[in-house]
């Protein structure tokens, strides 16, 4: 009597490389919401509790930032080696250890040792090794995957924020830190440990769970050096810059600037997780829209709409009426192009480039893009220490914008050229 054919559970029908994928979408929203977005909501608390200075607190922010740019091309050759799988967990660790560090804080010696673990943290768990494990795995199927890993992202913030601001009011910020370290570790660090692998040969797959390791269509792969040294590469790492620096600097003072303008933390802290609502609306509603338009036109009228938007509310003082409805725009448009360069940077610079070189030269952007994200909260702690207010923050930040549109512009030009030389 012949043997019925063996079942296989529903869940190992599913290529191991989308459960990487869930199990990345959990960490990053953790990893973003607790080391990047969370820190605008304790600036409020510890200002007033130990009397520090805006750009005292953004500084050690920016130190954060640099120390994950200072290791972001050994991390990217590693991952290039090795795969993401110790490194993420390893900067899971970081995280905790971080977080346990800064809320015993009670000198500024203290508080910038915390963001330097914080840096360590920042580099070994945010997008970019996260990325690299989508271009490792996907093909086919890599646009898909990023625009999980981003939506993921883009929720950190409306999740973390305003649940920040929350703990803060009941329990205050030291306790606060330690309950997010609590879900540091419990969350992120198991799931790296657990979950990653480095190549769908490790399980006996292909990318995208296809029969056969068919190539995608791409551009041909080729030296790291080289291509770094390419016109579009270097357009396209100032595009990223720009708009990192601006939304950054926007980011970490936008819970302080509605507060002093008469909102409650409540309120502010809202308005703030708000953005990553519209920020996951606009990354979902780019990733449709590329079936009619190129994605970088998008992209670029987006940036150029939050250009305008960003220095309106200067127009309007306090919080009446007209002055909300004014920042209800300005969150709507800035949220919804705020995560559009990470959708990007995860798609377009593997199509551009290829698969097989991307950690390393994600290493590489991730230098710049890092220092970006230390640029920005310094500039704007330099600015509310010289204007008085967060107007040249905002003003600055406008101006950033239309710098990022105008190098993406010339990153698909200079790119397209290169393409037909070949």
């Amino acid at each position: 009597m012949p043997h019925a054919p063996a079942r296989v559970a529903p869940w190992r029908r599913v290529f191991y490389g989308w459960w990487m994928v869930a199990g990345l979408a959990v960490t990053e929203m953790v990893s973003w919401g607790v080391l990047v977005y969370a820190f605008s909501v304790f600036v409020v608390p510890m200002r007033a509790e130990l009397d520090w200075s805006t750009a005292q607190l953004n500084g050690a922010y920016t130190t954060g930032m640099a120390v994950s740019g200072l290791v972001a091309v050994p991390v990217g050759r590693w991952l290039q080696r090795h795969g993401a799988r110790w490194v993420m967990t390893a900067g899971s660790l970081f995280g905790l250890a971080a977080l346990l560090v800064w809320a015993h804080a009670v000198s500024l010696v203290t508080f910038y040792a915390a963001f330097a673990l914080a840096g360590l943290a920042m580099a070994a768990t945010l997008y970019e090794p996260a990325f690299a494990v989508t271009a490792a795995w996907f093909k086919i199927h890599r646009d898909r995957a990023v625009l999980v890993l981003t939506i993921a992202g883009g929720l950190s913030a409306t999740v973390f924020v305003p649940l920040t601001g929350v703990l803060i009011s009941a329990y205050g910020w030291r306790t606060t830190l330690v309950l997010l370290a609590v879900v540091v570790g419990v969350v992120t660090v198991p799931l790296h440990a657990g979950l990653l692998r480095r190549w769908p040969s490790d399980v006996g797959a292909h990318p995208d769970g296809r029969s056969t390791d068919v190539e995608a269509a791409a551009q041909p792969d080729t030296v790291s050096g080289a291509i770094t040294r390419r016109a579009s590469f270097r357009w396209f790492t100032l595009h990223l810059t720009s708009h990192t620096a601006g939304k950054l600097a926007v980011t970490v003072i936008l819970v302080s600037y509605l507060t002093d303008r008469g909102y409650s933390l409540s309120q502010a802290t809202v308005a703030a997780g708000a953005v990553g609502a519209f920020q996951v609306l606009g990354r979902l509603t780019f990733t449709a829209l590329q079936r009619w338009f190129p994605p970088q036109r998008t992209a670029i009228l987006m940036f150029i709409a939050q250009a305008l938007v960003l220095p309106a509310p200067l127009l309007t003082t306090g919080h009446t009426a007209a002055a909300t409805d004014v920042i209800i725009t300005l969150v709507v448009f800035f949220g919804l192009g705020y995560g559009l360069p990470d959708l990007l940077r995860g798609t377009l610079l593997v199509d551009y480039y290829g698969p097989s070189h991307y950690p390393g030269i994600n290493g590489v952007v991730a230098i710049v893009v890092v220092g970006a994200r230390a640029l920005g909260p310094l500039l704007a702690g330099l600015g509310m220490t010289v204007v008085g207010d967060h107007s040249a923050t905002l003003v600055g930040a406008a101006i950033l914008m239309v710098i990022s549109a105008y190098a993406l512009h010339r990153a698909h030009h200079a790119f397209t050229n290169e393409t037909a030389s070949r």
